[in-house]
């Protein structure tokens, strides 16, 4: 253990003004490679339109430009914690054609030990109109299915109309303007929902952004189903009937109308106590005298179409 802390002393302490030599060089080599290396690195600025008064761009304008920069490698490689932003300036341009050369303009956030070397895209040409405001309507936009057995009834937006600025020729040529998506997937219930409007850039509402109300409408899809073999039941046991069973259509929501069996349905005959006589043709239909009911799992929603045939002999028992 002597030997070994030995050594170890020895390799830190012996020679040591070579030592700290080297420390120094290597210290100001990389310095050196810090501040006096050049290289070069893209980067992604924000682009900033300002526009003269009434006018407006016709083509929707970029957001963005890729940079080339160059530089000393310790400012360049900072610029990744920056926030770029080119400022494109046309407040003294004119109505029509206007070439912006990218590549020239002042880069806020860039440290002035870096510039630009290049930018894509470099050449633009763009358009500028007369700034237009319009009335045009709203059209509500939805996504997704309604659930099995539902279907849309309506869609309805509030307000129905709103009022954009932008260029003179692309609200001109605007019929309508899409609201936001509103998701309507496996929607069962009536949905309302406030969203905002799909707007393309460089067209924006006119004063104060306004939300937009979409009420979209669902029922139950009504569909019929015959069930063929409905068994007659005499409710009271002193009567009886030839008749086994019947024909009964229902109409109802296809849910739970498709998932009733043979089983949930039956016929009911009810003959009241204070009827006198042998037998009696009883009648589909409700009331308090003989009459047949329908007996069905379905609920309320479930309605019955007809019985066939809608009327049965019942006979007193001897």
């Amino acid at each position: 253990m002597k030997d070994l802390a030995a050594v170890l002393r020895a390799a830190f302490t012996q020679n040591m003004a070579y030592k700290v030599v080297s420390l120094l060089f290597a210290t100001l080599l990389w310095v050196w490679v810090q501040t006096e290396q050049r290289v070069e690195e893209r980067v992604r600025a924000n682009v900033l339109w300002l526009l003269p008064d009434g006018l407006a761009l016709v083509e929707p304008p970029i957001d963005t430009v890729n940079l080339t920069v160059g530089g000393a490698q310790a400012f360049v490689r900072s610029l990744r914690q920056r926030e770029l932003a080119v400022e494109v300036d046309l407040t003294k341009a004119h109505e029509g054609d206007v070439s912006v050369d990218l590549s020239q303009k002042q880069v806020s956030g860039l440290p002035p030990q870096v510039h630009v070397v290049s930018a894509a895209p470099s050449q633009l040409r763009v358009t500028l109109d007369r700034r237009l405001k319009r009335k045009i309507s709203v059209a509500p936009v939805t996504v997704g299915k309604v659930a099995d057995g539902y279907r849309v009834v309506s869609i309805r937006v509030a307000p129905e109309r709103v009022e954009l600025a932008g260029a003179a020729t692309v609200l001109r040529g605007l019929e309508s303007v899409s609201t936001e998506e509103v998701d309507v997937g496996e929607l069962r219930e009536d949905l309302e929902v406030d969203v905002g409007l799909a707007l393309r850039k460089g067209i924006d509402q006119a004063g104060v952004a306004t939300r937009f109300s979409v009420h979209v409408d669902v029922e139950p899809i009504v569909v019929e189903r015959t069930f063929d073999v409905v068994p007659v039941l005499v409710r009271d046991a002193a009567w009886t009937t030839a008749t086994a069973a019947v024909s009964v259509v229902l109409s109802g929501p296809q849910e739970p109308l498709s998932e009733m069996s043979a089983d949930d349905v039956s016929v009911m005959v009810h003959i009241p106590e204070s009827f006198e006589g042998a037998s009696a043709q009883v009648r589909f239909g409700k009331g308090t005298g003989a009459h047949l009911e329908v007996v069905q799992s379905g609920g309320d929603a479930i309605k019955v179409l007809s019985v066939s045939p809608d009327s049965v002999l019942v006979t007193r028992k001897e």
